[in-house]
């Protein structure tokens, strides 16, 4: 128990002593942020780079509990840590002082995390709700993704002094108590020694900000921050429990939602910036920036909490349904989200109204084809005729067709069969039109027993084919299916159905 007290201790002292130095080095060279009267409306000029503070608490917080002897996950684990935020960080101080377009970034961001997956860190299932979801090779750019939007979320949230430090502490406090309890001391420590080195920096980066975590921090809060959701909800080797860290995540991630259809539906791009974040928007009613801090952080205790409590008692419905609900009040008390939410919902009613009119054209289309194609040769109607005929076990089935002076039939037997032998029943089927076209069907079967529901059945699918042969098939159709054709007018009479 001494020894993470004691990284504890190290993490806050040196982030807490080592970040004004920083500051200055970034004064001096000019990273620093510079207020523009829009989105900026910090009054002077503050430095940039407070990342580095940061990784270098967590750093020696990490060498300091690695003394304790805490075994070799913990060693393993904190060496790949360190090393991707190191790579995350110098990747940070480049894009605060060069100002990189969004797709370097994001090229930068990806190089960073690799890491993490090369040295065996990522995910091969996960579970939620008790069901189990393999995912094999899906499991390497899943685990990516994952950090990638861990990092752009902390990136997104990193817009007021000191917030993206309280989202990173609180979520980092939580996720340690799960790892505790999930029995991941190793992924504790590390917690602990993260939210240690925050402490420390939050010190200058409270209201009003002496310096800013800047791309060099948020890149190393968001990597370490989604390392440690994936390896302390572990259910074993490489099962993640998926409630835990998703919903530990549900602010910042609802953020970056929002933003994401924000600027899509308005036609901008993703990577463009806004004045149109939580804590702006929060900041807009009226709220100062502690006020901005206190709310935002007790949402991110509140998720936090719902899912250590899930994990605890294995009650995942109840982290999903505290982040839903918090999601839904957020919207209904439109303190955020209800602008991008009205977007989305008129985007989808105008893409259901032109997915209706396309579909009333393809109809209209479909139709149009099938009554110029609806003449098609009688042959494949007959064929058809045969395949029911079959399942339903019929021993004769036999068609007339007649048209004025025309006249003629032709007739199938089952080759089970003779004509005569086993017949045991009998129908005939007449369909007649105005124009004096008439098709007439005579089927005999042999099973005594076949039920009237399904002699009923089958009756209405020859009046269904009779029908589309008086009305469709031309008498030119006929001749090649006739096996007896006549042109004498013959007068007939109305059939009547019989049973045998």
């Amino acid at each position: 128990m001494i020894g993470p007290i004691i990284s504890l201790g190290i993490a806050v002292c040196t982030a807490l002593l080592l970040t004004p130095v920083v500051g200055r080095v970034a004064q001096r060279w000019q990273v620093v942020d510079r207020p523009d009267g829009r989105r900026k409306l910090h009054h002077n000029t503050v430095p940039l780079w407070g990342g580095v503070g940061v990784y270098l608490g967590l750093v020696l917080g990490l060498l300091a509990a690695g003394s304790h002897c805490l075994g070799e996950a913990y060693a393993d684990l904190a060496w790949a840590v360190a090393l991707a935020a190191g790579i995350a960080c110098v990747f940070g101080c480049i894009d605060d002082a060069f100002c990189l377009r969004a797709r370097y970034k994001l090229a930068l961001q990806t190089l960073s995390v690799l890491p993490i997956v090369l040295v065996g860190y990522y995910v091969d299932r996960v579970v939620a709700f008790g069901y189990q979801i393999d995912l094999g090779w899906l499991g390497i750019p899943l685990t990516v993704f994952w950090l990638l939007g861990c990092i752009n979320a902390l990136n997104l949230m990193d817009g007021m002094d000191g917030l993206a430090s309280v989202i990173g502490l609180s979520t980092a406090g939580m996720m340690g108590l799960i790892a505790a309890n999930e029995g991941h001391p190793h992924v504790a420590v590390i917690a602990l020694v993260l939210g240690g080195a925050l402490v420390g920096f939050l010190v200058h980066n409270r209201p009003p900000a002496r310096i800013f975590l800047g791309d060099s921090g948020s890149m190393v809060l968001g990597l370490t921050v989604g390392v440690l959701g994936m390896q302390g909800a572990l259910k074993t080797s490489a099962t993640l429990s998926l409630t835990a860290p998703v919903v530990v995540m549900a602010l910042p991630m609802f953020d970056v939602v929002a933003a994401v259809v924000r600027r899509t539906l308005s036609g901008r791009p993703v990577s463009s910036p806004d004045r149109k974040h939580i804590h702006h928007r929060l900041l807009d009613r009226g709220l100062n920036p502690w006020q901005v801090l206190c709310i935002l952080g007790a949402c991110c205790l509140m998720t936090g909490g719902a899912a250590t409590f899930a994990t605890i008692f294995r009650k995942d419905a109840l982290a999903w349904i505290t982040a839903l609900t918090l999601v839904v009040l957020l919207i209904r008390m439109r303190l955020f989200g209800h602008h991008e939410f009205s977007m989305l919902r008129q985007s989808v009613r105008e893409r259901w109204a032109s997915v209706q009119q396309w579909g009333q054209t393809a109809v209209r289309s479909f139709r149009a084809r099938l009554e110029e194609n609806r003449h098609f040769p009688l042959d494949q109607v007959w064929n058809a005729l045969i395949e029911n005929a079959k399942a339903w076990d019929i021993q004769r089935l036999e068609i007339q067709l007649s048209s004025g002076v025309l006249w003629g039939r032709r007739c199938w037997i089952d080759p089970r069969f003779t004509e005569e032998k086993n017949c045991r029943w009998s129908v005939v089927v007449a369909m007649q039109e105005e124009d004096g076209r008439r098709c007439e069907f005579r089927v005999t079967g042999s099973d005594s027993s076949t039920p009237s529901d399904r002699l009923d059945l089958f009756t209405a699918q020859l009046r269904a084919f009779g029908a589309h042969i008086c009305r469709h098939v031309a008498e030119t159709d006929w001749l090649p299916l006739l096996e007896e054709v006549h042109f004498t007018p013959i007068l007939h009479t109305e059939p009547q159905r019989k049973a045998a």
